[in-house]
């Protein structure tokens, strides 16, 4: 099966594009099913009421949307309800099924999708008409689907930029009290589009690491949809559904806008372009108030809080730097330490940080834990799976006041330092959500930004002795970011009441706020010490945020609030599920099937593939299967992973002797069983694995031709243990791994199962990267081979490397095992000076940046996210005996572009030269690769 490549090839790429995220969720729980009339929902034991909130919401999803896109499903949509997250998401695929995954947490800070009135309604519609758009097909590939079912190829809306796949989807969500395409937050992004230039549609079209990067296909898609309602109608949008759903070629965007609207895209984004600025030409700031813009970072600075002394503290990620905690005193920043990206902070008096990081529970479940930062850098973690997203200190320093998060439903807890005890003071409803809270400096009060149904964001202070709210604000803004003065009499605020999120002052009591500031922009994160000192604030401009600064803060505007007590609401009443077990195998049978044909000079092979997985993502299998007719025998591979937990498969294929004359003289049978095992440590930005494998080759005569000597069998069978460890960190816009180690050690056996190799096999693969300077790293590699009495022996030689597009995909297929080949630049393959039971090898490499480019086209498909440059030396030998030893040594250098493909699939592209130094052989060699070279 050797002489497949190709099909494989294209085979596996959109494998890849459409498959890669299956997201299993914890396989340990006990599921459980609920079948409504056009769902299975998929739920954990202890979820039920949840359930039953989605299974009501879904069905009345379904009734409306069903009429608004004009697509019903065949058959009924997997609903997965994970609380394996404390981020908001969720997604959908329509591959083997239709299948969505609902995460439990609600949104708490102000990203995009803070403004809902209803946050489950407004995650299953968005996820349900993903579900609706790409299950849709017309025509020619409904046809073709008939025949070869929900085969990945026959899905045409899949085959779009995602700014218009979640463009529609955020259109949809979108009313005219909720949604992105109404939130004053996206409003104030756009609007910083247009002042700098929107991105044109060949940038839009790729997945950004430039501002606003992950944001940017669904604020430009739902913009894109609203243009085309107001300049072309109604029917505009599901014209372009209807006719795209009927075409068999992938990628036809140009050719389905000119059908349908009679432009290509091009020249529709230059429309939008004109819409937009006609849109946001009257939408200025008159006499605006804003701070000095203290810091130059952009992309993220959030979660400010003020020290007693009056320093700023922040926590910061540029697309260069690691998130850290930095503080801000007198005109200075100084760092303060490394923390997790989207980390929450709280400083009390003694300068001692409260952080909220989000840290793995286990290798399924992400929830977010407190740690304490010590004034003397110390790092002590005081919670495990804690679930804590807001945390701030209590007036004696050290108590901690913390919103914990509990199967959806917000609760405030107390945890106290000095006794290491807990308990939760005040619970919320499933549909109630706390987002930041601070403490009173003065008083057992504290101050918390929270949603109820019936009022949306406001700001309440909740007053600990009595566990009672009392409402500052009470409308339909968006009110977020509170904080206390430091004397307690004053509340600071974000809120979007006047069209812009602008800083707002109030008394404790009041019934009267106080606009400070009039930025063009937004104004969020609030800290001053006293009425009179300076006001800081996070500012948002067009590459992203900063910390900013008004000296003498005044009141620009006022409003006159009527703060009452809060009834509390009740969560509405759904009806009961009826549960049964889950069973994966009800949803694992194959639903498409592809056919191949290889016609080579030595194999005739016609076959098929298909694959499966289970509504949870647990299970997963491939299967290849094909008769060539040639040899006379059937081949193929089959594979199965669970969860990253266990991988195995089975494979049979050819090899093909010839004689001296070229001709074919023999064939050979080759089977190949593994399995691999992990067990998983990760954390959010390092990797702890251990693997068992077994490897069992058989090589076995299948047929020869007459006169030709018979081929002896041969047994390659190992047994391996495998450690790896990886805290290697990649940057918002990194062209390589930078700063961290990259550990692989290997112990494998070929006498544990009987093999034709004999001895053991210890493999030292260490990988140090370390950045000297802004973007550019220093990579180190050492690799030493050491092999016992008769192994399998190691080959150095050629420009390939370890790039295995399986990762992707599967983790455990990572080639740790019965790997003997490694690169050795500017030298040939297959050198008998460069093979031997051992081995060793050193790399060094310089990387340069080059520069983001992030441009392309619609069709063909692909684009160039960067490029980047890097020189090497490196040098190594194989050796059977240590006499033997002697090393060859190269050097050269590589241009690197990081390059998209069908819009979704990034991968790594090299050319290089490399000189052999050795002067018998050494060669001069130019190669092209994919992946990086380690």
């Amino acid at each position: 099966m050797q002489d497949a490549k190709y099909y494989k090839w294209i085979i596996l790429v959109s494998l890849l594009l459409m498959s890669a995220r299956s997201y299993a969720v914890d396989p340990w729980l006990i599921w459980k099913t609920h079948e409504t009339e056009n769902f299975y929902i998929h739920f954990a034991d202890g979820y039920e009421s949840y359930a039953s909130r989605v299974a009501s919401i879904a069905e009345e999803a379904h009734a409306s949307l069903i009429h608004q896109l004009q697509w019903s499903p065949k058959e009924k949509t997997h609903l997965v309800i994970s609380d394996e997250s404390d981020s908001a998401n969720g997604f959908a695929s329509p591959l083997h099924f239709n299948r969505s995954v609902l995460y439990v947490a609600p949104p708490d800070d102000a990203t995009g999708l803070e403004d809902y009135s209803d946050w489950l309604r407004t995650l299953i519609v968005h996820e349900y008409v993903h579900v609706l758009h790409l299950d849709r097909n017309e025509g020619a590939a409904a046809a073709m689907q008939n025949l070869f079912g929900r085969m990945f190829l026959l899905f045409p809306n899949l085959y779009q930029p995602l700014w218009m796949i979640e463009g529609l989807a955020t259109y949809m969500e979108t009313d005219e009290v909720s949604g992105r395409g109404q939130s004053t937050l996206y409003q104030m992004m756009m609007r910083e589009e247009v002042v700098n230039g929107i991105k044109p549609v060949s940038q839009v079209n790729l997945p950004l690491h430039s501002w606003p990067m992950g944001s940017t296909p669904y604020l430009y898609g739902v913009y894109f949809f609203q243009f085309l309602q107001s300049e072309y109608g109604d029917q505009a949008a599901q014209s372009l559904l209807t006719n795209y759903s009927d075409n068999l070629i992938p990628f036809m965007i140009n050719t389905n806008t000119q059908a349908v609207l009679g432009v290509d895209v091009e020249e529709l984004w230059r429309e939008f372009d004109v819409y937009l600025k006609q849109r946001f030409s009257q939408d200025t700031v008159v006499d605006p108030v804003e701070g000095i813009k203290l810091t130059q970072y952009g992309y993220f600075v959030d979660s400010a809080d003020m020290a007693s002394d009056g320093s700023i503290y922040y926590v910061v990620q540029t697309e260069n730097t690691h998130t850290q905690i930095r503080q801000w005193k007198g005109d200075t920043s100084t760092r303060i330490r490394d923390v997790h990206p989207g980390a929450r902070l709280d400083v009390n008096n003694r300068k001692e940080i409260l952080l909220s990081q989000l840290e793995y529970c286990n290798e399924y479940t992400r929830y977010r834990d407190l740690y304490i930062a010590a004034p003397d850098k110390t790092l002590k973690r005081i919670s495990e799976c804690g679930r804590y997203r807001s945390a701030a200190w209590g007036r004696d320093g050290n108590t901690i006041y913390a919103v914990q998060l509990e199967k959806g439903a917000s609760q405030l807890v107390k945890l106290d330092t000095v006794s290491n005890s807990s308990e939760v003071i005040w619970r919320g409803e499933q549909n109630v959500t706390l987002g930041m809270l601070r403490a009173s400096p003065v008083r057992d009060e504290l101050v918390v930004s929270i949603f109820r149904p019936t009022t949306g964001w406001n700001i309440e202070v909740f007053d600990i002795t009595n566990a009672r709210w009392y409402p500052l604000t009470l409308d339909s803004h968006v009110d977020i970011h509170p904080s206390f003065s430091r004397d307690g009499e004053n509340i600071l605020f974000s809120s979007d009441r006047s069209g812009r999120y602008q800083i707002y002052r109030a008394e404790r009591q009041g019934k009267r706020l106080q606009q400070l500031t009039r930025v063009r922009t937004g104004a969020f994160w609030p800290v001053q010490s006293s009425l009179d000192s300076a006001l800081y604030y996070t500012g948002y401009h067009g590459g992203g945020r900063d910390l900013y600064r008004i000296n003498n803060p005044q009141v620009v505007a006022g409003y006159d609030v009527i703060p009452d007590d809060i009834e509390h609401s009740t969560d509405t009443t759904y009806a009961d599920v009826t549960a049964t077990p889950y069973r994966a195998s009800s949803s694992m049978r194959p639903r498409w099937w592809l056919p191949f044909l290889i016609l080579t000079e030595d194999e005739n092979t016609f076959g098929f593939m298909t694959s499966g997985n289970d509504a949870l993502g647990i299970h997963q299998y491939q299967l290849d299967l094909g008769y060539d007719v040639e040899q006379q025998s059937v081949q193929g591979r089959f594979s199965y992973a669970f969860a990253n937990r266990l991988s195995l498969g089975f494979r049979r294929g050819i090899d093909i002797l010839k004689d001296s004359q070229n001709q074919f003289a023999a064939a050979a049978f080759e089977d190949d069983l593994f399995a691999v095992i992990a067990f998983n440590r990760p954390a959010v930005e390092k990797r702890l694995n251990f693997y068992a494998g077994i490897i069992q080759s058989h090589l076995h005569e299948a047929r020869r031709e007459p006169g030709i000597a018979p081929l002896n069998d041969f047994d390659d069978n190992i047994f391996g243990l495998a450690l790896t460890f990886d805290n290697s960190h990649r940057y918002i816009q990194s062209m390589s791994r930078s700063d961290g180690i990259d550990l692989r050690l290997i112990a494998e056996s070929s006498d544990v199962i009987d093999s034709d190799y004999t001895g053991e096999v210890y493999t030292l693969d260490a990988r140090f990267m370390m950045s000297p300077m802004k973007a550019h790293v220093i990579a180190l590699r050492l690799l030493q081979g050491w092999g016992t009495d008769r192994p399998e022996p190691f080959r150095l030689g050629g420009e390939d490397n370890d790039y295995n597009a399986l990762d992707v995909i599967n983790p455990i297929s990572d080639p740790l095992f019965s790997n003997r080949r490694y690169a050795l630049r500017g030298y040939a393959e297959g050198l008998a000076e460069l093979r031997g039971r051992r081995m060793q090898k050193a790399s060094l490499e310089w990387r340069l940046p080059g520069q983001l480019v992030e441009r392309g086209w619609m069709a063909p498909p692909i684009g160039m996210m960067q490029w980047s440059a890097s020189f090497f030396t490196e040098t190594g030998s194989a050796y059977f005996d240590n006499a033997d030893r002697r090393y060859y040594s190269s050097a050269g250098a590589e241009l690197e572009a990081d390059v998209n493909l069908f819009y979704g699939l990034t991968t790594r592209m090299r050319f290089g030269y490399a000189k052999g130094l050795d002067e018998q052989l050494g060669e001069d060699r130019w190669y092209f690769n994919l992946g990086a070279s380690f």
